[in-house]
């Protein structure tokens, strides 16, 4: 398979992967506050496994979104791909841990699994959704440096990621949507120079 087929696949992979956690964070809305009650359930299952495919084949679609634009973001593309990889890891880490110990605790201990995180898990579950967020909130500087991919999109990328951190429910939605536009983008072969209207002389 060619390079280009390869950058191809990865923004397929990026469609997916942010569709599949876009309709996870639709259906979280639904899960009742009680988490040792939703744990056990067939819709919560169903929610964290979306976010499992989701979130490993976003981890697929981003190597792609950066490769394609590695050349023009320099230094600044590499670090935010890194930060947004290593964080995106880490996110999937802590989705693993909601699919399957949150249902074992929820029968076994489900007054731990309702106490607010405190100490080290606390700092991990903070440190891992900030990380991720810092990581495409620097992607998205890079892209909009870059030029490479449409200039709206890097700017929606850079609001959504500062979203994605704020205490809301569903607050992940808007990064879903953007970044399954750049994978559709990247997919398609579109760059941002193709977009802008040619001038006329």
């Amino acid at each position: 398979m060619s390079s280009s087929n390869l950058i191809r696949s990865s923004g397929l992979a990026a469609i997916v992967g942010s569709v599949l956690l876009l309709i996870g964070d639709l259906l979280s809305l639904t899960e009742p506050e009680n988490l040792s009650e939703a744990a056990t359930t067939a819709s919560f299952a169903f929610t964290y496994l979306l976010y499992l495919l989701g979130t490993v084949l976003l981890l697929v679609g981003l190597v792609g979104l950066y490769v394609r634009q590695s050349e023009a973001s320099g230094a600044l593309g590499l670090a935010s791909f890194v930060v947004a990889f290593l964080g995106t890891a880490l996110v999937l880490g802590a989705v693993w841990a909601q699919l399957f110990i949150a249902p074992f605790l929820a029968t076994e201990a489900p007054a731990a699994l309702n106490t607010e995180p405190t100490g080290t898990l606390a700092l991990g579950f903070t440190l891992t959704f900030a990380l991720a967020a810092v990581g495409y909130l620097l992607f998205g500087i890079a892209a909009l440096r870059a030029r490479v991919y449409p200039r709206a999109a890097a700017i929606v990328l850079i609001a959504g990621a500062v979203i994605s951190f704020l205490p809301i429910p569903a607050s992940g939605i808007v990064l879903d949507v953007v970044l399954a536009w750049l994978g559709f983008v990247l997919f398609t072969g579109r760059s941002a120079s193709a977009e802008q209207p040619s001038r006329v002389s």
